[in-house]
């Protein structure tokens, strides 16, 4: 599902493993073109890819040879070649934070330049995903971890996940918004796609690949839900259209506790060259398709 932003039209193992929530998902099957879309220029679409390891695509071969752990095979090298675009650059980098595509180089894991040093005034189409990072995410998951298949640690209830949950959101956001000023200011005349958050998780557990009892991964599905809702709301006030990948993952059956062949995310054990806790080759698919799909519509 991606929400039209306001300026930019279009409908359309266990206990002490730090569950890092990146999230995604859609369907399969890149349809190349042989024209730019609508409202891009004659002589080719000029595309750039920001975002951290949910964009690069960890372990998913084959492998750009720097250390940003970044896949010819994420979402962004798929609308490349589907799109045929003429110019590409992907910058995203495992770790990123919000400061690394904005102003501040990045040191972890490698040294990599400030990401938006690589929009340009006539770049014109950009997806971003990022805020893994940024928010509370990666702390709530141990708060939730059950002991055991069966049994409910009951996160859902505790004042201090909650409030964990919520900062993390409202700090995202903040940062969300000052990325999106700066992507905006600097090429304003992009047609941009934020990636959402979520997806991973449902309303089921599958200990020990999602520890959590059924109730709290229903919260914390919900607690993404909450992250994506605020995120709209910054994208929608820069005109930045928004990619609704847990709403599709969910509806589909494609998260982390479904069969190998359906999932579009991994969980704390992987079943495929992708890295745990990360997006499979098929959500990498299905996310390129959404965005695919939107611009040729």
């Amino acid at each position: 599902m991606i929400t039209r932003g306001k300026l930019l039209g279009r409908a359309a193992a266990v206990a002490g493993v730090v569950l890092a929530l990146v999230s995604t998902g859609i369907a399969q099957a890149s349809v190349p073109q042989s024209a730019p879309p609508a409202g891009f220029s004659e002589t080719g679409i000029k595309y750039v890819a920001l975002g951290d390891s949910r964009a690069s695509g960890p372990r998913l071969e084959p492998m750009y040879p720097d250390a940003c752990s970044r896949s010819y095979e994420n979402f962004a090298g798929k609308i490349s070649r589907a799109l045929d675009v003429a110019e590409f650059a992907d910058v995203s980098c495992s770790a990123a934070r919000a400061e690394n595509i904005i102003d501040t180089p990045q040191l972890i894991p490698n040294y990599w330049p400030v990401q938006l040093d690589a929009v340009h005034p006539d770049t014109d189409l950009i997806t971003i995903s990022i805020g893994g990072n940024d928010s509370n995410s990666i702390f709530l998951g141990p708060l939730c971890v059950a002991p055991g298949p069966g049994t409910d640690r009951g996160c859902r209830y505790d004042p201090l996940a909650n409030s964990v949950a919520q900062s993390g959101i409202d700090r995202a956001a903040g940062e969300l918004d000052r990325i999106l000023t700066a992507v905006t200011q600097r090429a304003p005349n992009a047609r941009i796609y934020l990636i959402g958050e979520g997806g991973m998780i449902s309303s089921r557990g599958c200990w020990p690949n999602i520890p959590f009892s059924d109730a709290d991964a229903a919260w914390f599905m919900d607690y993404f839900a909450r992250y994506n809702t605020k995120f709209d709301e910054v994208a929608h006030a820069h005109g930045v259209r928004t990619v609704d990948i847990a709403a599709a993952s969910i509806a589909g059956g494609h998260d982390a506790c479904a069969s190998a062949d359906q999932r579009w995310f991994e969980g704390l054990f992987s079943e495929s060259t992708a890295q745990r806790l990360h997006f499979t080759d098929a959500g990498m698919t299905a996310v390129a398709d959404l965005v695919v799909a939107d611009l040729q519509g």
